[in-house]
């Protein structure tokens, strides 16, 4: 397959270990790599985290205060940061709704895991 709708992917919205209480999630694996689409609510924090995975996090809508590491910047729409593997890092949604596209590599084996349960889940219901 080569092309895809966010739409016909299953939304997250149930806080837990990968998605804390605010925000939602489509996601995609693709070749290894991870697509996130994330929604977060307006005063939304995430505490500091790290994981194997790199991440590019590119801003579609709202605002995120990003600490990465020692550094800390607010970024908005058209612009774009960067997290190494293991680096600790956390996001801040300010005033407004939050729409980010986030790129995971390789994909994060907790999101999958994830994906997995909810894709499970939802064959339960259908049956």
């Amino acid at each position: 397959m080569a092309f895809f709708r966010w739409l016909d992917f299953m939304k997250d919205v149930e806080p837990g270990s990968t998605l804390p209480a605010g925000m939602s999630r489509r996601a995609v694996v693709i070749d290894g790599m991870m697509l996130a689409l994330h929604e977060a609510f307006p005063n939304l924090k995430c505490k500091p985290h790290c994981h194997e995975s790199s991440q590019i996090t590119y801003m579609l809508q709202g605002r995120l205060r990003m600490c990465i590491g020692d550094e800390e910047q607010v970024i908005a729409p058209g612009e774009f940061a960067y997290m190494p593997s293991n680096v600790k890092h956390s996001i801040e949604s300010l005033d407004e709704f939050v729409v980010a596209l986030d790129v995971f590599t390789p994909a994060r084996p907790d999101i999958v895991e994830r994906l997995q349960a909810l894709a499970a889940q939802h064959e339960l219901v259908l049956s």
